[in-house]
């Protein structure tokens, strides 16, 4: 054999050999930069739909290595669940990925109908946002259904306060991203009237309470007028005239005389005490 022939097949042989013991760093950082979320049990669509985004971030395509990573994600519940899968379940099969997440896809994710009822029965608005509440219900929204339904934008209105659901209804909006949007307008306004009401309150509890603490009545709408015209109400006919006590002659006003004592002047022929100076007739 030609020598030339011969250094050269050594030559790559052993390039060949350099290769296998020493990856490409990209096949390097593969191996190690996969970190998946746990799985999550009440919605394990949505979380294979997180990890064949990291898969496909590390440039993970072979199906073993996917069903690897997943598999140290699963809660010791679920993995006994899959248990007679994973035992039969070998490195060289090439479809293990997909066999474990059909698997967990149909062991956990919600049925059409039960997103139907969950839908049905979902909270009111509460303290979030419109959009908020938008999106979780969408969220449950079987394949296929369309969230720009007049079902579907009946129930969300039905979660709303009464003021903010007449307003969207009298716009006659037709799409689930326009109510949103204008039901965000909405609450933004209304948080704002709320806080505003809320500072005012706030002043009013202050301005009335006492040096010491005290909370005192608010002044009345009589005593915040002007002192003419309480001067005003209490000469003229606003209070009524007072009481004339009889005299002894039953017809003049006793009390009309500087000389008589208090109780004359009080009671006249009633009274049952004088005090001095008095002249009464009848002491």
């Amino acid at each position: 054999m030609d020598p030339a022939a011969v250094q050269e097949m050594i030559t790559a042989a052993l390039a060949a050999a350099a290769a296998a013991a020493h990856p490409p760093p990209a096949q390097q950082v593969a191996a190690v930069g996969v970190k998946l979320p746990e799985f999550w049990v009440s919605d394990p669509v949505m979380w294979f739909a997180q990890a064949e985004a990291v898969f496909r971030r590390a440039n993970i395509t072979v199906s073993f290595t996917k069903y690897d990573h997943v598999l140290m994600k699963l809660p010791e519940a679920v993995v006994v669940s899959v248990r007679n899968l994973i035992s039969t379940v070998q490195p060289t099969d090439l479809d293990a990925y997909e066999k474990l997440k059909a698997r967990l896809t149909a062991s956990y994710a919600k049925t059409r109908w039960q997103q139907v009822f969950t839908l049905l029965r979902h909270p009111d608005l509460g303290d979030r946002r419109p959009s908020q509440l938008m999106n979780e219900m969408l969220a449950l929204l079987p394949a296929g259904d369309n969230g720009d339904s007049t079902l579907f934008l009946g129930l969300f209105l039905l979660r709303l306060p009464v003021s903010m659901r007449d307003h969207l209804a009298a716009a006659d909006l037709n799409t689930a991203e326009e109510m949103a949007a204008h039901a965000d307008t909405l609450w933004d306004a209304r948080a704002g009237e709320s806080a505003v009401s809320a500072v005012s309150a706030d002043v009013d509890a202050v301005s009335i309470k006492s040096p010491r603490g005290d909370n005192r009545r608010s002044p009345s709408r009589d005593s915040r007028r002007s002192p003419d015209r309480r001067r005003q109400g209490g000469r003229d006919g606003n209070r009524p005239p007072r009481r004339q006590t009889p005299g002894r002659d039953g017809g003049r006003d006793s009390g009309s005389s500087p000389s008589l004592c208090h109780y004359h002047r009080m009671f006249g022929a009633r009274a049952e005490r004088c005090r001095a100076p008095c002249t009464w007739t009848g002491n």
